[in-house]
């Protein structure tokens, strides 16, 4: 029995963790909900104010998940590419 249980321990410590999919799924039902908020204040005619505040609310939303869990964009590189000199320093003569 015991070397049941430590095989069962010792094979199931190598699964991956998925808590992340829970923070995903978590992130996503969020935004959904500032959404569906932001869409009900304009149906019912609220002030201009009120939604624009809930439009930069819901863009700033977005915005953090597509930066935390939109896997399919291209990695920004490490180095901006502009930044870097072309030509050589000039030499003294």
């Amino acid at each position: 029995m015991h070397v049941a249980a430590l095989a069962l321990t010792a094979s199931l410590s190598f699964l991956p963790d998925i808590g992340w999919q829970e923070d995903r799924a978590e992130d996503a039902h969020q935004l959904a909900l500032c959404q569906a908020y932001r869409d009900q204040m304009k149906t019912d005619g609220k002030t201009a104010e009120l939604q624009q505040q809930a439009t930069a609310y819901c863009d700033l939303l977005a915005r953090e998940y597509r930066r935390n869990w939109d896997f399919d964009r291209p990695q920004e590189p490490a180095i901006d590419f502009n930044d870097l000199p072309l030509d050589p320093p000039p030499t003294r003569q």
